[in-house]
């Protein structure tokens, strides 16, 4: 048997991208930003972004076909639109695939149906800061193999059943609500002179600090870590102000939201 060649400890993988898309580039540019040089096949659906991911590495492929993806690759990674799921009904998976599923609405059990037997099927659900290396990486089930791969580009996670990764997927949907408050806080210093740079600059540093605080204080209780703070103080203000308003609330009113629209959309 002709060993692949090792980076790292890792073993260089052939991975087919079924769907370019941006959480498919953010995928592509995470390996080959970690120097993890697996050789990677992309569909030809997004061409733009496709042929941007092939000319900035030399180990991507722009593919003629799906297809071709499928045939010259060891890794499937689905990353289509729920629109575009008809594609795969035209596709022959070979019984030694191994296959993640990226695609939110997409339930495993229905894209068995379509594929037929493979090695594995997971599905993994990736954030935009895969780019970077970094962040959350939620795969289901637990197989070692996929958890492997991805620890080269972020913090695995094993849901341990489907519902759990629908609760986990919808708490990613609040990434966007994040930054449109920290953009409020932001403006709301730019207003009274601080330049926006140094703002930005500053209130990151300030919600990185709190964001890893948990984990370095080894302290999980985030309602204990929520409430230490000076009675009468700043902290506590802004607290009784929020909840007086609702804005706490409104999160959690949108996280419920979210949740039922995902079980009651997509294949089951």
């Amino acid at each position: 048997m002709k060993l692949n060649p090792m980076v790292r400890g890792f073993v260089f993988m052939k991975i087919g991208i079924i769907g370019t898309g941006g959480i498919a580039s953010a995928v592509v540019n995470g390996f080959c930003r970690e120097k993890a040089e697996h050789k990677f096949y992309l569909s030809p659906r997004n061409k733009e972004k496709a042929a941007a991911l092939a000319s900035k590495f030399l180990n991507c492929t722009v593919c003629t076909s799906n297809q071709e993806v499928l045939d010259k690759s060891e890794w499937i990674f689905i990353c289509l639109h729920k629109k575009d799921f008809a594609a795969l009904d035209e596709l022959a998976f070979r019984d030694d695939h191994k296959v993640v599923n990226m695609s939110a609405e997409m339930r495993l059990p229905h894209l068995k149906e379509i594929i037929n037997e493979t090695e594995l099927l997971a599905h993994v659900i990736p954030l935009p800061f895969i780019t970077l290396g970094i962040g959350p990486v939620l795969v289901y089930p637990e197989i070692k193999e996929v958890g492997e791969l991805f620890k080269q580009v972020g913090d695995v996670h094993f849901a341990n059943n489907q519902d759990d990764v629908h609760t986990l997927q919808i708490v990613t949907g609040l990434m966007s609500s994040y930054y449109m408050l920290l953009n409020e806080i932001s403006r709301f210093s730019c207003e009274r002179g601080i330049e926006h740079e140094e703002s930005v600059k500053f209130i990151c540093s300030l919600f990185t600090a709190q964001n890893l605080r948990p984990t370095l204080d080894n302290n999980f209780d985030l309602v204990e870590l929520a409430h230490d703070m000076t009675p009468g103080g700043y902290n506590e203000q802004a607290m009784n102000e929020l909840v007086k308003n609702g804005a706490i609330g409104a999160w959690r009113a949108a996280l419920d939201a979210m949740l039922e629209r995902l079980k009651n959309s997509g294949k089951q």
